[in-house]
């Protein structure tokens, strides 16, 4: 009977093992080593995104008192006086913000501001109350559900930049700005209206134009089509406009121009044409975002 030599052993490739094992010891060490002190170029760069509507309409702001009593030295209330509180009731727009890359947690200064009457500025993502004032948020203070302001603020038609700036966990910073078009609400006599900047005028939009100031001496209800009759003075120019607006478009707006400075009159007929004509419209078109 035939005697089968049995098969030699399989050989240990002790070299191999030895390779692989140091290997993953090196991969584990360097992913340790990685948490700890980040390798550059590995970690994403801190991106900040703002993200808001194109147009504010406001009210100037208002300012606002309380009353308050008086105790003279015997406890007897004697006396009313009143305390004034600041400068409100100006509109505000929401700003979107959006972080990426660096290393959270994020916290951000939007419009000088950290926080809004709702919350603080801080996290990846989230939405800012901002003022539509052109004044810095370091005038203002939160005060319960309002934004409130130690000095009257400046409220103006024009483009409002918006600038944010974001720091994560490592003291890194990056900054992105957003440009809102303000739009101004005036009414009654004595409200200015500067060159180049669009306003609402009792109900209806007005875009003056640039090289005249205007300001509003009264307006009054036309006699038919439910119309308005503004007056304005041309400031500098020694003339008075009137302008009337009728909200159907059947009717083109029409205007009226007494002027006493005759160096000008020319040059005046061509602008409030051009005012005229920009009744109802944006003419100002806001800066894109950024």
């Amino acid at each position: 009977m035939p005697r089968w030599s049995r098969p030699p052993a399989p050989q240990t490739n002790w070299f191999a093992i030895a390779t692989a094992i140091a290997a993953i010891a090196v991969v584990f060490c360097g992913g340790g080593l990685g948490e700890s002190e980040p390798i550059v170029g590995q970690t994403e760069p801190l991106t900040l995104t703002l993200s808001a509507p194109q147009i504010c309409e406001t009210t100037p702001a208002s300012g606002a008192s309380a009353s308050r009593l008086r105790q003279n030295a015997e406890g007897e209330w004697t006396e009313r006086y009143d305390v004034f509180l600041g400068w409100f009731r100006v509109a505000e727009v929401d700003v979107a913000w959006t972080v990426s890359g660096g290393a959270g947690p994020y916290q951000l200064t939007i419009d000088g501001e950290k926080r809004d009457p709702d919350h603080e500025y801080v996290g990846a993502t989230g939405t800012a109350s901002v003022s539509c004032a052109m004044t810095s948020g370091a005038q203002a203070f939160i005060d319960g559900d309002w934004r409130g302001y130690k000095e009257q603020p400046e409220v103006d038609s024009g483009v409002k930049t918006i600038v944010a700036t974001v720091t994560d966990a490592t003291g890194a910073t990056a900054e992105a700005s957003v440009d809102v078009y303000v739009i101004l609400a005036v009414q009654g006599s004595g409200s200015f209206m500067a060159g180049g900047k669009t306003y609402r005028v009792h109900g209806h939009l007005l875009t003056v134009p640039e090289g005249i100031d205007v300001e509003i001496d009264g307006y009054i209800a036309s006699d038919g089509g439910g119309g308005v009759i503004f007056e304005l003075d041309v400031v500098n120019h020694d003339a008075e406009v009137f302008v009337e607006i009728f909200p159907s478009e059947l009717r083109p707006a029409g205007r009226d121009i007494r002027v006493t400075d005759t160096d000008t009159a020319l040059d005046l007929h061509a602008k409030i044409d051009e005012l005229v004509q920009s009744i109802g419209r944006l003419l100002t078109t806001p800066t894109p975002q950024r």
